[in-house]
């Protein structure tokens, strides 16, 4: 008996839905004979015209039976002849499909369909040019340029991501037409112009002072960067300019500004003199309403001290250290993480950041631990300015411990840090009274984690109990003026210089010596070691989103050889420092769950000539991924809100998945978790200062509609998944010392092999 659903006699008569629905499911069963499939063909093309479901009927006919997809293509190609919507659909339908070469559109046609009469269509054009089909530069170039100027925002706004996308392959580089935009009248679209902003590499020195200063520049050091344009050109394109960022940072909308920080992010490296006006507009984003806008300003100023273009001055004091007592704990954690690593100038900015730290921790105790480690940093980066202050901090730190009251001030605690962190990787600094350091041993506990980024607990104690020795031959002086007593080492501890104690004293530097030798030998080890792992595993991480493009490419076999090459390299390293344990057990999770999800990618789009996988399989895989994902984000803590992210869009990818793929009868349970992790990340969005994904935007739009339409999601398709999916790229994941691994041995005590306990109150139920 013949499968094949009976197409009606007369060729003008529609297919019904009944009968595309029969042509579906013998389409996506690879058991299908081939005259079957041929008959199919024939009653899809046969038809009166081509709707959007034959178009998505060929896509699956080309998706699972490779040797129909040339003639797939061929209807599908026929269809891009209309003057309608349908038309863009099936270019839609055509990039869908994995072929060795871009689609390359005809010109005519393409201006055609961009000047057709829907908006969507409109859009679609304009963001997929270049990308999935092939469009001749020059004549893209001035389609998206005309459609800047489109009455539509989002047309407009998709012509200028389309620019963007020439700029980044040298196609197109002009900051003037950029700046314009950012004064359109849609927010949406000034976003765009300064994230495209943001992306520019090469921007003239004087562009950048005058998108600074509304009153335009007439130079004429300005008007020769122009070469030979006209008077009335360059004031034109000045005029563009002038004030494009001031706009962005005064904008009244939160997104603008924080997109016009973000724009500071990458123009500042660009020039020292840009970078260093542009920081005063960038302290008075400290006082904006917005936390997001708040913290996307702190997070600029720490991408410019790491590449040395942050220098502060008396003026920007109050301002910057500001926000270390601000009521959202992302900024006051910005902002000590650029206290970390800037270089300050004088004496009274060393005192005044040492000050507003201290405030820090007096008003907000949970901060404790990072305000720690920034004194840390602080004494490590700026020695000189400890020594003129250690006379009043061991005053201070000593009426404490004589007092007892080491143990309820944090403000001792944070002391003993900045003064114990100045002499460390074996730096001699005599100031430095070795009581500080014993007073430090009692606190060891508390204070550890201000150092645990270069050495664990036992270096640490190592490191203070040697440093707490004092030399045999004096105590150091520790005032630096003339007639002032030297402090002693310890209360009675005076230097005896009897002749007896000659030998002692040869003998006790030689014991003294070794130690010293052994602690910091212990100490550069563990921070050798530390950085050694950390810059193995971010190479490896750095892979991964080129990788990517390769799984786009359906290069999968190629890259699953890499990660099994580089799981087993990692496998093989072994450390003993906690710090290089952490990374390693991370880079080796974060690698399995990469190597799941291209397996699963694989029956997502599979290659050319490829075998197609059971659904079972698939579904086990699934399974699998989400397990590794929720494991990675339960055992691993520290993780900053962007890297948060990047884990929860992961899972989002494996629900998408599991409703794209799967005929599963559990619709309505995957679509509730979709919806459930979706709104945790709509919640990070709207708390921190993070730019959501293109696939991340897109899945937000369809669940929107589909929850509008219905409660459980039925009215999804799996197709508009699929489409969301396209969208989706590995990110680059960068380790850092915040990131911890939480693990722990369970020891109860008379239980072994031969009498195991069934049961332990307070645990789950032990596998027998």
């Amino acid at each position: 008996m013949d499968d094949t659903p009976q197409h009606q006699s007369n060729s003008e008569q529609p297919l019904t839905l009944h009968t595309l629905s029969s042509i579906r499911s013998l389409l996506i069963n690879p058991s299908t004979p081939k005259p079957t499939l041929s008959s199919i063909l024939q009653t899809l093309t046969r038809s009166s015209q081509l709707t959007h479901h034959t178009l998505n009927l060929l896509t699956d006919l080309a998706t699972h039976h490779p040797s129909f997809s040339q003639l797939a293509l061929d209807s599908l190609l026929t269809a891009t002849e209309s003057h309608t919507r349908l038309a863009i659909d099936s270019l839609a339908s055509i990039s869908q499909l994995s072929f060795s070469k871009p689609f390359e559109l005809d010109g005519g046609r393409f201006v055609s369909l961009c000047f057709g009469p829907s908006i969507p269509g409109r859009i679609w054009m304009l963001k997929n040019a270049g990308y999935l089909f092939k469009v001749r530069p020059a004549l893209l170039f001035t389609v998206l340029l005309g459609f800047t100027k489109d009455p539509y925002p989002y047309v407009r706004a998709a012509s200028l991501e389309g620019l963007v996308g020439l700029s980044e392959h040298g196609d197109f580089n002009d900051v003037s037409m950029l700046c314009s935009m950012a004064r359109d009248m849609s927010m949406k679209v000034r976003i765009e112009a300064f994230n495209s902003l943001a992306k520019m590499e090469i921007v003239s020195k004087e562009f950048l002072l005058q998108s600074l200063s509304k009153r335009v520049f007439r130079n004429e050091k300005l008007r020769e960067t122009m070469d030979q344009s006209t008077s009335e050109q360059f004031v034109m394109l000045a005029t563009s300019v002038a004030g494009a960022l001031v706009h962005g940072l005064e904008d009244e909308f939160f997104e603008v500004r924080k997109s016009a920080c973000q724009s500071l992010h990458t123009l500042t490296i660009l020039s020292v003199e840009f970078a260093r006006e542009a920081l005063d507009l960038l302290m008075d984003m400290l006082n904006d309403d917005s936390a997001v806008v708040r913290l996307q300003a702190l997070e600029t100023m720490h991408h410019m001290a790491i590449n040395g273009c942050l220098k502060l001055q008396e003026k920007h004091l109050h301002m910057f250290l500001g926000a270390l007592v601000d009521n959202c704990r992302e900024v006051r954690c910005a902002e000590r993480k650029i206290l970390k690593i800037v270089k300050l100038n004088d004496l009274a900015m060393f005192k005044s950041s040492i000050d507003r730290l201290m405030e820090n921790l007096d008003s907000y105790l949970q901060d404790e631990a990072d305000v720690f480690s920034a004194f840390s940093h602080l004494g490590r980066n700026h020695k000189k300015f400890v020594g003129y202050i250690v006379k009043e901090t061991f005053e201070e730190v000593e009426a404490a411990f004589e007092e007892n009251l080491e143990f309820k001030s944090a403000r001792v605690a944070a002391l003993l840090i900045i003064c114990i962190s100045a002499p460390l990787f074996n730096e001699y600094l005599g100031v430095i009274p070795p009581v500080l350091f014993s007073y430090a041993v009692t606190l060891l506990d508390r204070i550890y984690y201000a150092f645990s980024d270069i050495m664990d607990k036992d270096a640490l104690l190592a490191y203070l109990c040697e440093k707490s020795r004092p030399p045999s031959y004096s105590a150091p002086n520790i005032n630096h003026g003339e007639g002032e007593q030297q402090l002693p080492l310890i209360e009675g501890d005076t230097p005896n210089c009897a002749s007896n104690g000659v030998i002692d004293s040869k003998v006790g530097s030689q014991i003294t010596k070794e130690q010293k030798e052994l602690a910091s030998y212990q100490v550069e080890q563990h921070q050798s070691e530390y950085n050694e792992v950390t810059k193995f595993v971010n190479y490896i991480l750095a892979k991964f989103p080129d990788m990517w493009q390769m799984i786009e490419t359906s290069l999968t076999n190629e890259v699953l050889r890499s990660l099994r090459c580089l799981k087993e390299e990692l496998s093989t390293l072994k450390f003993d420092s906690l710090g290089s344990h952490d990374a390693l057990a991370f880079a080796l999770l974060y690698l399995r769950i990469i190597m799941l999800l291209v397996e699963v990618w694989e029956h997502l789009f599979p290659a050319k000539g490829s075998c197609s996988h059971g659904t079972g399989e698939l579904e086990f895989k699934l399974a699998k991924l989400d397990r590794r994902i929720k494991e990675l984000m339960s055992t691993f803590v520290g993780f900053s809100a962007e890297e948060e992210l990047n884990m929860l869009e992961l899972i989002l990818v494996t629900y998408a998945l599991r409703l794209c793929k799967l005929e599963t009868i559990c619709v309505n349970l995957t679509f509730k978790r979709l919806t459930s992790i979706y709104s945790c990340v709509e919640s990070i969005l709207k708390e921190r200062s993070v730019l959501p994904s293109n696939f991340v935007v897109e899945l937000g739009k369809l669940l929107h509609e589909c929850c509008t339409i219905s409660i459980n999601g039925a009215s999804c398709s799996p197709l508009q998944f699929d489409r969301c999916l396209k969208l989706f790229s590995l990110k680059k994941f960068v380790f850092h010392g915040t990131v911890k691994h939480l693990k722990a041995e369970l020891s109860i005590s008379n239980n072994d092999s031969l009498h195991p306990f069934p049961f332990v109150s307070g645990l789950p139920a032990l596998e027998m």
